[in-house]
């Protein structure tokens, strides 16, 4: 939803649909860092509302301030850094005059750049879970890289593997059905370092943080070849599926996670 947003952005207001940005133009927006906090859960048939403002434009970066609302109710911020990069050097470049000026008509007033979010260092420790997957070209962009909402696809699917093979509690059994549990998001800040590309092997590293009375903190580090590709700090919170209320995390489960921990 947020690439949506952004993409109807440059489409409607800056005047640069995507297909002539990247083909005509030969220019990419690559996501550099997000910052996502879920205020509160969207349900199934409301509407979500989304509004777009920038809230820094750099030499050849901007940051933009995403909020998600519900009947006036703010469900959800973001906060997208994206770089503006040459797709045949595939390096970054100053913002050219007449997208900058466009893009200035957005700034939010008195908007102040916030600090670029900070995850972790990206060192896991021996005993993180690490899981493996093809870059496939169901995740591609027409550039042959990861497009960024399919990492959260695949972060994802290493919090489910874990779950499966590391703390014995798989989503589809114990977790979901008998213990009538679930694990909604908190926050999520994900920094990528560089792009991941079709046919590579992405190895995912999940670590416990900390651990809270029902909530607790994962770090992820992405790395192809042993080379780093991205961070993920995750925050999120174990809750009573039939109160959908926040419920402490089981004893077992507990222990379990621990031996995944720094």
């Amino acid at each position: 939803m947020a690439n949506e947003i952004v993409e109807d952005w440059f489409e409607a207001r800056l005047a640069l649909p995507f297909k002539e940005y990247h083909f005509s133009r030969g220019l990419g927006a690559p996501l550099v860092s997000t910052k996502v906090d879920f205020l509160k859960a969207c349900r199934l048939g409301e509407t979500l509302h989304l509004e777009l403002g920038v809230e820094a434009l750099g030499r050849s970066s901007a940051v933009l301030a995403i909020r998600g609302r519900v009947r006036g109710e703010e469900r959800l911020r973001l906060r997208h850094k994206l770089a503006i990069v040459s797709l045949q050097t595939r390096r970054a470049i100053a913002i050219p005059g007449e997208m900058r000026e466009r893009m200035s008509r957005f700034v939010v007033p008195g908007a102040k750049a916030s600090p670029d979010p900070a995850t972790h260092d990206g060192r896991a420790p021996v005993t993180a879970f690490r899981s493996s997957y093809l870059v496939r070209f169901s995740h591609c962009d027409p550039a042959g890289i990861v497009f960024y909402p399919r990492f959260f696809d695949l972060f994802s699917s290493a919090l489910e593997d874990w779950f499966q093979s590391g703390i014995a509690s798989p989503f589809g059994g114990d977790f979901m059905v008998t213990r009538n549990l679930r694990v909604p998001g908190i926050s999520i800040t994900a920094e990528f370092v560089r792009p991941c590309r079709l046919g590579e092997m992405l190895d995912m590293d999940l670590w416990v943080k900390r651990l809270g009375k029902s909530s607790f903190e994962l770090a992820l580090a992405g790395s192809v070849a042993g080379e780093p590709r991205l961070r993920v700090a995750w925050t999120m919170c174990v809750i009573d599926f039939a109160t959908f209320k926040s419920t402490p995390i089981p004893e077992d489960l507990r222990q379990r996670m621990r031996a995944f921990g720094m």
